[in-house]
């Protein structure tokens, strides 16, 4: 199908007042065989329709094909690399919500009319082969479905009905890659004061990044996975024989051999299931183990940027930091370097509003020691975090 084919079946589809979303993650729809960019070709079907909103999720790669002005707006749910330009255009904005609330805004005021996704066959029907995150709930709100079809195998999810989907055509590219970093020797350093909290056997939920990295690397307990982001460094800790169980995620995040290696063994949930407070306050220990850009005297957390300028989400920072808080044996940890680029992560007041709120972090720790917060009032919260990042 070539891209005026593809604008052509996407206008019989569109109507004037919808609201469509495009599938995110590493396999957010790309290019199809011919060489299409599905984005352009959205994008000159929504023009010409007229009307049009877009709904974004998480992109880690710039999707270069979107014009914002063929759009009435676009609503960005996880700012990040992958809309950083869209986000200067007038039409464009983002909400702060966590990922965990993502459910109930796209089943009411952001509801699609229409998913466009990348999909996988399966026997009986079609499955999602590198992220499920909103998507499924989305499926299951009954928007129609147009696929890009990829030959991997399904890596979980729920099963789409093939009478629901409708192709738009074949994958000509492969998911994004997206390179692991090796920790530096503070990242590692940071690991071992983390891992000193974490036992035999626990649920282990941990952000992408040199941090996460280290952790699975230099791990030396069964972990469980429980996370929303899986990224490569879990072959390694099954490769030492600590990896208990299957891993849950909603998001596969890294190279063939993760997105190879995830296929069949249905790590892949939605997040009314990987983010659920419910299921991750209850069960097993759970350690949610994240990082922040800024930390206020009493501990409250911002993880979106510095002032204005903006370059993550909220996600689902504020999802795992609470539900490690409410689980009896868990923890919730915030770790982070003594100081990064020269400055501390310890300011006076946040710059921009709070992400995760400070009665939901229990300890935090850097490569030097830790602030265990959980029996702190306030004025002593204030007294160990100064003693922690003065020291």
């Amino acid at each position: 199908m070539s891209a005026p084919d593809a604008a052509a079946a996407l206008v019989r589809v569109l109507r004037p007042g919808m609201t469509v979303a495009l599938g995110d993650g590493v396999g957010a729809p790309g290019r199809l065989s011919d060489g299409t960019d599905v984005a352009e070709a959205l994008s000159a079907a929504a023009a010409e329709v007229g009307g049009v909103r877009l709904i974004l999720g998480w992109l880690p790669q710039e999707c270069s094909g979107i014009d914002p002005g063929s759009f009435a707006e676009i609503v960005v749910m996880m700012p990040g690399w992958g809309v950083r330009k869209l986000l200067a255009h007038p039409s464009v904005k983002f909400l702060p919500t966590r990922l965990g609330a993502l459910t109930g805004l796209l089943a009411g005021p952001c509801r699609p009319d229409v998913l466009i996704t990348r999909l996988a066959p399966r026997d009986d029907g079609f499955g999602f082969a590198t992220e499920v995150s909103w998507q499924q709930g989305v499926v299951e709100s009954g928007a129609r479905v147009v696929a890009v079809l990829d030959e991997a195998r399904v890596a979980g999810g729920g099963v789409i009905d093939r009478d629901r989907v409708e192709v738009l055509g074949t994958a000509g590219d492969r998911p994004e890659v997206v390179t692991e970093r090796a920790p530096s020797r503070e990242h590692n350093a940071l690991a071992d004061n983390v891992l000193k909290w974490i036992p035999d056997g626990a649920r282990l939920q941990y952000g992408p990044g040199q941090l996460g990295t280290a952790l699975l690397r230099r791990a030396e307990v069964g972990l469980q996975i429980d996370t929303g982001l899986l990224t490569p460094a879990v072959l390694d800790l099954q490769g030492r024989g600590l990896l208990r169980g299957v891993p849950s995620t909603t998001y596969l995040l890294g190279d063939d051999d993760l997105y190879d290696w995830a296929a069949g063994r249905e790590v892949l949930h939605g997040i009314e299931f990987t983010h659920d407070l419910g299921r991750l306050s209850h069960g097993d220990p759970l350690f949610a183990v994240n990082t922040a850009v800024e930390i206020d005297p009493v501990g409250q957390i911002n993880v979106e940027g510095v002032g204005d300028n903006v370059f993550g989400g909220i996600g689902g920072h504020p999802d795992y930091c609470t539900g490690a808080r409410l689980n009896p044996r868990g923890l919730s940890i915030i770790a982070v370097p003594h100081r990064f680029r020269g400055n501390s992560p310890l300011v006076p007041a946040l710059t921009r509003p709070v992400s995760t709120l400070a009665h939901d972090v229990d300890v935090v720790v850097t490569e030097h020691g830790h602030a265990d917060l959980r029996d702190a009032s306030w004025e002593e919260r204030a007294l160990r975090l100064r003693t922690l990042f003065d020291g």
